[in-house]
């Protein structure tokens, strides 16, 4: 019933607003838009929009359809990325949308087994991770860019199409404070062991933190929120918790992170935990679409996640 490209062009007229703008952007000629926009309309059994002098104003019905249309051609462009995807060679890449707590986790745990399964089956897996906030992930989702997303557990319920999605528990990171160890030296030594000191120290010293939804700065402790809303803020906001670890190491502000990503640095005497609650766990999860194909490289690491690859170390 529906065809594609009269669903593209009826997507087209609504963005643009006027029959001649989109006629131009599709480089069709007006008539023979205007007459695919007639059969929709035929077929939809109601008018998408109003005609006036200069403008195309949508009906209710065109406001809902927009929103589908723009999926359904979305994913139909997904699909093509895919297929393309094999033919030109790029199969082995598998791509995954990230929130700022988990990328570098997911290439931590995951390169000695995907290095392993690579010897046993002869084939390379390559990540592709990015890191950006839920709305944009969750688009790129939908769109077939990401193979599956891994964010916070509690982002399930804006995930629209339940039945679509499939979830899957990875692991809980309670967050630490973390600060470079070469400023506990001196009077500072105490901040190590003592919680006011600490206190103190925090609030005389510059912060790097990852930029976050708001559900996470709803959940921080008070003492936490007490000094961003004091400081306005803090000095670094950075993309991921590995830009933010990356100042902290040079010795330019303390920050917060999973113990999981701070060992090696905790026993080469580089960072100190600070005996401070941030009041924050990152209940990560992975998410992928059943409507979606996954490659053998993409059921491949999401067979890893499945056997706790993020919650154990290599």
């Amino acid at each position: 019933m529906w065809q594609l490209q009269e669903l593209a062009r009826f997507r087209a007229v609504y963005e643009h607003g006027s029959l001649s703008a989109a006629a131009r952007a599709l480089g069709l000629s007006q008539p023979a838009l205007t007459r695919s926009l007639q059969r929709l309309e035929q077929s939809a059994g109601a008018p998408l929009f109003e005609r006036h002098t200069r403008s195309l104003r949508p009906t209710e019905l065109a406001n809902t359809m927009h929103r589908q249309v723009t999926r359904i051609l979305d994913e139909a462009g997904g699909l093509d990325r895919l297929v393309e995807a094999f033919h030109d060679g790029r199969s082995g890449l598998v791509r995954i949308g990230c929130g700022p707590f988990v990328p570098d986790l997911l290439s931590q745990r995951l390169a000695g087994p995907l290095q392993r399964s690579r010897g046993a089956r002869g084939t390379g897996v390559r990540l592709e991770v990015h890191s950006d906030h839920f709305e944009a992930l969750c688009e790129g989702l939908y769109a077939y860019r990401y193979d599956f997303l891994v964010y916070d557990g509690r982002k399930r319920s804006a995930l629209p199409d339940h039945d679509d999605v499939e979830e899957l528990p990875l692991v809980q990171l309670p967050l630490k404070v973390v600060a470079p160890a070469a400023w506990l030296v001196g009077k500072e030594v105490a901040a190590a062991s003592d919680g006011p000191a600490a206190l103190a120290f925090m609030a005389e010293r510059p912060w790097a933190l990852p930029r976050v939804a708001p559900e996470y700065r709803r959940q921080i402790a008070p003492w936490f929120r007490e000094l961003l809303v004091a400081r306005r803020g803090a000095e670094f906001q950075m993309a991921t918790i590995s830009s933010c670890l990356a100042l902290c190491r040079a010795g330019r502000a303390v920050t917060v992170a999973p113990l999981s990503l701070i060992e090696d640095d905790l026993h080469a005497g580089r960072f100190t935990v600070l005996p401070l609650d941030p009041g924050v766990t990152v209940s990560a999860c992975a998410y992928r679409l059943r409507s979606h194909p996954l490659s053998q490289a993409a059921s491949e690491v999401w067979r890893l996640l499945k056997r706790g690859a993020l919650g154990q170390a290599d």
